[in-house]
């Protein structure tokens, strides 16, 4: 004897509700929308925020499109209540950042509220594939306010404390004082631009993705993750050593202005090789 199993039940939108709802979050997004274009522009931490709904978006038109060539549609059915007491959930967090003036939870409050009206016009069974796409929109979100400057002076010290160990060991004579690294001919300050936190930010946003994109085993993806934050971290170390040497070998000129910029960028888009090397041999072997 066999047993089959089930599909769950498949529905088409009701378009007229899902324009409705759509219409209804815009509305209520746009101020939390405006502010976070803005941050994008002036902040160098959150430059990446531009790429997020994009690549979140092509997620979801991708996903939504594969379903209607597989499945197609059924007949409408009601909307679903679960999908209405997510998006309430949602709503209150909104509701609780414009009370305490918080942009991060304003930010963060959008992908509740859009899974809930995905949930609510497409159903459980279609909106599930979407939740990563959606998810992914929390890096919209800038950090709280007041992490950046709690966590950047540590950051800067962890650098400065091991571009002093490396240096030593490259044969040049470093004292370190604080943030200050006294070399023979410079003495280099370590200063905010240099804690890694923009690389890290957009690091950890790039192996989300990779991660969510290229494996299906929950461990496999933490291992993407964390690689990225690692190389990240490690990039900047190098970044700042590097710096080190320059200045040493050709002079503090070179520790400021276009060939600094230019030497962090190289640096940078070195550090992506070996994270693309991973990201493609564990995508062989998934």
């Amino acid at each position: 004897m066999s047993v089959g199993i089930l599909a769950a039940p498949r529905r088409r939108t009701d378009t007229g509700a899902a324009a409705i709802l759509g219409a209804t979050v815009i509305a209520l997004y746009v101020p939390v929308l405006r502010e976070l274009f803005a941050l994008w522009l002036q902040a160098t931490y959150y430059s990446y925020g531009f790429l997020v709904p994009v690549f979140s978006g092509y997620l979801v038109w991708d996903a939504l499109t594969n379903d209607m060539r597989r499945n197609g549609d059924v007949a409408v059915s009601p909307l679903d209540t679960g999908g209405l007491v997510i998006m309430a959930a949602g709503l209150a967090v909104l509701g609780l950042g414009v009370a305490a003036g918080s942009l991060t939870l304003r930010a963060l409050s959008l992908p509740v509220v859009l899974m809930g009206a995905a949930v609510t016009t497409l159903g459980p069974v279609v909106a599930r594939p979407l939740a990563f796409a959606i998810g992914f929109l929390v890096f919209m979100a800038p950090l709280p306010d007041g992490v950046v400057p709690a966590v950047s002076p540590p950051l800067q010290r962890f650098a400065a404390a091991v571009a002093e160990h490396a240096l030593r060991a490259l044969g040049i004579s470093v004292v370190r004082d604080d943030l200050f690294l006294m070399l023979p001919s410079v003495t280099l300050h370590v200063t905010e631009a240099c804690n890694g936190l923009r690389f890290l930010l957009a690091m950890l946003v790039v192996g989300v993705a990779f991660a969510g994109t290229t494996q299906r085993r929950p461990m496999r993806r933490v291992v993407i993750v964390a690689a990225a934050v690692g190389i990240a971290i490690v990039a900047n170390l190098a970044r700042v050593t590097g710096t080190g040497v320059m200045a040493e070998l050709w002079g503090a000129g070179t520790a400021v202005g276009l060939p600094h910029i230019v030497w962090g960028k190289i640096v940078y888009v070195a550090a992506l090789v070996p994270f693309v090397a991973l990201v493609v041999i564990m995508r062989r072997r998934a």
